[in-house]
């Protein structure tokens, strides 16, 4: 496999990751969102935000760890995938925490 296409192959993998868990969590963060905010468009901004992150972080890791040197399809995807899902889990983690911490104003 020819380097151009396993870097292709980790982000096709990696923006494919972060669309399902951006399509799962919008809704939700945006509920959760519009209880803490007072104005309606810090709610707006911060699932835009996260969605934004959501897929900068699973495709910085993808990139960044991409298996170029390997022939090999398998190990190719088998890279790609952990390394979104690593990226994707630290990425909900600090949102997680984040929201965790956050107090509703009253």
């Amino acid at each position: 496999m020819e380097n151009i296409t396993a870097l292709a192959l980790a982000v096709v993998v990696s923006l494919t990751f972060s669309t399902i868990v951006a399509v799962v969590i919008t809704e939700p963060l945006r509920t959760i969102l519009h209880h803490l905010c007072v104005e309606g468009n810090a709610s707006a901004f911060w699932v835009s935000f996260t969605n934004v992150m959501l897929y900068i972080t699973p495709l910085l890791f993808a990139v960044q760890f991409a298996n170029v040197h390997s022939p090999s399809v398998v190990e190719t995807l088998q890279t790609a995938m952990s390394s979104s899902l690593f990226g994707g889990f630290a990425a909900l983690t600090v949102v997680g925490i984040q929201i965790s911490r956050a107090r509703p104003v009253r």
